[in-house]
């Protein structure tokens, strides 16, 4: 048998990871993460608890790269979105994207607002989500801008706020909460009938 390429060596971590990252998400938001151990997310992978720390030096690091991939994804959503040529359009991607991870990417949030409430405690999460917020406030500002909104910057972190705010609320009462409704509200007051910016292409 011929030894393993570069390549295939590189898959085969890759794919390693992903499983371990997968074994760690379903147990932290089942259990939450201070409930759950690198020895009980070695057996949800089916793997050795040696080998999660060949690929992962703490329970810290795993929940890193989970949080650090979870935006990852996110933000290449946005960047396309971005592509679109009008603020109004690209801000209703925005929103729409938004109410769309809700529905589905739900446990994901979950696991982020479970963290925001003892944040003190993962100070490596907080960098993260700060530097994120901070982006996106500052995109959402430029949007509003563009498309005439009075007081962007602080329209933006009011915006910011609402979608904190929606997202807690469906997180916990689900089915039950007018997520269409609220979608179509904010669609309506932040990208119908504006005014673009003299200077937007």
């Amino acid at each position: 048998m011929s030894p393993r390429s570069k390549l295939q060596n590189e898959e085969i971590r890759f794919r390693s990871k992903r499983k371990i990252l997968d074994a760690a998400f379903k147990l932290i938001v089942k259990n939450g993460y201070e409930s759950t151990s690198i020895a009980q997310i070695a057996k949800e992978a089916n793997i050795s608890k040696g080998l999660v720390y060949n690929y992962f030096e703490s329970k810290e690091e795993i929940l890193k790269s989970l949080v650090l991939s979870a935006f990852t994804e996110s933000d290449q959503i946005v960047n396309e979105k971005m592509e679109e040529h009008h603020a109004g359009e690209t801000l209703k991607g925005l929103i729409q994207w938004f109410f769309n991870e809700l529905r589905t990417r739900s446990e994901f949030w979950k696991l982020i607002t479970e963290l925001a409430f003892k944040i003190e405690k993962y100070p490596f999460v907080l960098e993260i989500v700060k530097k994120k917020l901070e982006e996106y406030i500052e995109l959402l500002s430029n949007l509003l801008a563009k498309t005439g909104t009075g007081n962007p910057a602080e329209e933006a972190r009011s915006l910011a706020a609402v979608f904190d705010g929606m997202g807690f609320h469906y997180l916990i009462m689900k089915d039950e909460y007018p997520l269409d409704v609220m979608e179509k509200y904010l669609i309506d007051k932040y990208c119908n009938n504006q005014t673009p910016a003299r200077n937007e292409k």
